[in-house]
């Protein structure tokens, strides 16, 4: 094993000083355009391309303890020879094993892990992308290890048996994974001239050398083929400046290769036009009940300025008053809905909704269809909003002004893969920017979203099926929708409270930010009483115009028993679904709320931009203080958080582990059967018993933190001494 001893150091630092001494000098780049940054962000950004057609965003910020670095190649699982399903996936491994310049197969992990860093790496069906983190004065060895892999990669024969075994035992624990499962099955039904069709994750069997077929050359001729310079993306993030940075970049990337690759976009279709519409019937690991219904439509990446996607699945995904989710938990349908662009490929995408069904919902899927499709009409012919489109477009402007610091090796990652779709002044505000209204757009997207382009996917425990899938072996079954079910899907349903989302009272107008004379440097007791404590401390580090507020309340009727967690948790659960109307369009503000168990009571946390957190505050508290909960959802919520208990069972054993080890350590945390239990015994009265016994005892223990003035404490110790009972409270049982 080689070692990377003082001296070596000491002269690589040699090196790249004389290197940054040459780039002094340097400026932008005469003619690069250079992407525009928040005015929240501190780093120092630098756009440039290498002589062999690289591009590379260099990110300087001089307090940094660790640097960062990711390559992301335009090469996926799409791009898998046919008999060769896996093998983007298998050159990612292989990859790692040592260098013409470094030839020990574990010089890079070594180096990264004695320094304080980590590495990774991840294949998807378009995208290879390659990461690692390391202690900041450390960044120029790694960055010459990790530049020979596109340079000079050995692939030794001798690790070839050991990392198809890795990529086995991949496939291996994702067997019981219903994420996996699904998407074998949706390969499995897609139109096998489509590249997204085949298995991407590979397997002993596909993998398989034999003499006929050696899969090193294979792996050879992939590599050659394309791992190219012009399709490579690469970000670096360090501590020096960019003149250094840049001077330290440009000699080890050079000499990757430019083979001139071109990237074709996918003729095939997803779906043969025969085969849609069609209804999919699964049954998955997990106790589930859900539709998914996915729509082949067209690629609108090179429209991200538009972003007609995200526009459609924020109203269809909306949860708001007059929502699709709203109208099915009216009727007891549905418990949650999701909607959005998943899948993407060069030339198409699927927008899918997925929607989690109640026992009603199942047996009631055609009238969950019914009112879909009649949602997706009703936006039809209202058309396209451009008040909607300039809201959406407001939220996403302020998220990207008060952008706040990422994880480097996450940013990084995220960086260079969203480098091959934005233009070089987008890079990072591509995927938050919608600049360009196009209601042509828009139309078109609308257009695609009917019964007869639909895939429509029901998975629950007792699905009919009578086949399986070839690599997960999934049962299911397939068949097409018949004339008089496409009937009922698209019955006129004009009697329903489904309408367009109002306007948001939650964005933020005031985005100034406090300044008060005199600042303690930690939070202040600032109010007391018999059962109420508030501490109140002003933010003058981050400058930004967002705050925390934290209320702890606390009661003996937490954590003494398997009753009273399963009392909290179902009264928490029943509280956030009461007020998800209003608290909705909140969260798309910006406003981040929950409400939770603890060891020792109920916490209710509201953060976000300052600007409305009273108004959300007010309204969170009146819900709270005039709480009636009906029958149905009592019951349903009820069902839907002991099915998620048993689903505990389908969890990774390392996930199980953790939760073992939770309920052992901490104070008022129980197995998943004592609450299943006690859950199953409680009723709707006796929870009401239990909520007011809760309020009784309860104090509150409040936290005012971030763009606040002092006059804050007074109005919110108002308005939570409404919740609060009068005299001293009880005693709280000791923490065990």
């Amino acid at each position: 094993m080689q070692t990377f001893r003082f001296g070596q150091w000491r002269s690589a630092l040699a090196l790249f000083s004389v290197l940054a001494l040459l780039a002094a000098c340097a400026s932008v780049p005469v003619g690069q355009p250079q992407p525009v940054k928040s005015p929240n962000d501190d780093y120092g950004y630098r756009y440039l391309t290498l002589p062999n057609q690289l591009e590379v965003l260099l990110i300087s910020d001089p307090e940094a303890p660790k640097a960062a670095a990711s390559l992301d190649v335009l090469v996926g699982s799409g791009d898998n020879p046919p008999g060769r399903e896996g093998l983007a996936h298998f050159l990612e491994h292989m990859l790692f094993l040592g260098t013409d310049k470094f030839p020990e197969a574990g010089d890079y992990q070594q180096f990264i892990a004695q320094h304080g860093g980590s590495h990774n790496a991840y294949t998807s069906f378009e995208h290879t992308n390659y990461f690692f983190d390391i202690q900041a004065g450390y960044l120029p060895g790694a960055l010459d290890r990790f530049a020979q892999f596109f340079v000079a990669p050995r692939f030794d024969a001798v690790y070839v048996e050991r990392e198809m075994n890795a990529v086995e035992a991949e496939y291996q624990m994702g067997l019981r994974s219903d994420s996996r499962r699904g998407l074998d099955v949706l390969q499995d039904v897609m139109n096998p001239a489509h590249p997204f069709s085949a298995f991407t994750v590979g397997s002993l069997q596909t993998l398989a050398d034999t003499p006929e077929q050696p899969i090193r050359e294979d792996l050879l001729r992939f590599y050659e083929q394309h791992y190219s310079a012009n399709k490579m993306r690469l970000v670096v993030f360090g501590a020096e400046s960019l003149d250094e940075l840049e001077a330290l970049v440009t000699p080890l990337f050079s000499d990757v290769p430019n083979r001139d690759t071109e990237v074709a976009d996918i003729a095939a279709p997803l779906f043969t036009p025969e085969s849609l519409p069609m209804l999919l019937q699964v049954q998955p690991q997990a106790t589930l009940r859900q539709l998914e219904v996915s729509f082949p439509v067209a690629d609108y990446r090179a429209e991200y300025r538009s972003n007609p996607l995200a526009y459609l699945g924020n109203l269809v995904g909306h949860e708001g008053k007059g929502s699709l989710l709203s109208q099915l938990k009216a009727e007891g349908l549905a418990e949650t809905l999701a909607a959005g662009s998943g899948l993407g490929w060069r030339g198409g995408a699927l927008f899918s909704i997925s929607i989690g069904l109640t026992e009603e919902g199942l047996a009631q899927q055609d009238r969950v269809l019914q009112l879909l499709f009649s949602y997706l009409e009703m936006l039809r012919a209202n058309g396209p909003q451009q008040r909607l489109y300039e809201e959406q477009a407001r939220l996403a402007e302020l998220q990207f002004r008060f952008r706040e610091q990422a994880n480097p090796i996450s940013y990084v990652s995220a960086l260079a893969s969203g480098m091959h779709e934005y233009a070089p002044v987008d890079i990072l505000r591509g995927g938050s920017v919608m600049s360009e209204y196009s209601p042509e757009l828009i139309s078109e997207l609308q257009a695609a979203l009917v019964p007869g382009n639909a895939l429509v996917t029901l998975s629950h425990a007792s699905a009919a099926v009578d086949r399986e899938s070839p690599y997960y072996e999934v049962p299911y079954s397939v068949q097409p929708v018949s004339a008089e079910r496409l009937a009922r899907w698209t019955a006129p349903e004009p009697d329903t409270a489904m309408s367009l989302p109002a306007p948001n009272e939650f964005i933020a107008e005031d985005v100034s930010l406090v300044v008060d004379e005199s600042v303690a440097e930690a939070p202040q007791r600032a109010f007391e009483s018999a059962r109420q404590t508030v501490w109140f401390g002003q933010d003058t580090e981050f400058g930004v115009p967002r705050g925390a507020l934290y209320i702890n309340f606390r009661s003996p009727e937490v954590g003494a028993t398997p009753q009273q967690a399963a009392a909290a948790l179902l009264y928490t659960a029943l509280l956030k679904d009461a007020v998800n109307e209003f608290t909705y369009p909140a969260l798309l503000a910006g406003l981040d709320f929950d409400v939770y168990k603890h060891a020792q009571g109920i916490s209710l946390r509201i953060s976000g931009y300052d600007d409305k957190q009273q108004r959300l505050l007010d309204r969170l508290l009146a819900a709270i203080d005039g709480a009636s909960f009906s029958e149905q959802r009592f019951i349903n919520i009820r069902a839907d958080m002991v099915r998620s208990l048993r689903n505990a069972v389908a969890k990774r054993p390392s996930s199980q582990v953790m939760d073992d080890a939770r309920e052992a350590l901490l104070h008022g945390e129980w197995g998943e059967q004592p609450l299943i239990d006690a859950l199953l015994a409680m009723n709707l009265t006796a929870l009401d018993t239990w909520v007011q016994r809760f309020w009784g005892g309860a104090t509150a223990e409040t936290l005012l933190y971030g763009n606040y003035t002092a006059d804050k404490v007074e109005a919110v110790a108002e308005r939570v001494s409404a919740l609060l009972a009068a005299g001293e409270p009880p005693a709280l049982p000791p923490l065990r």
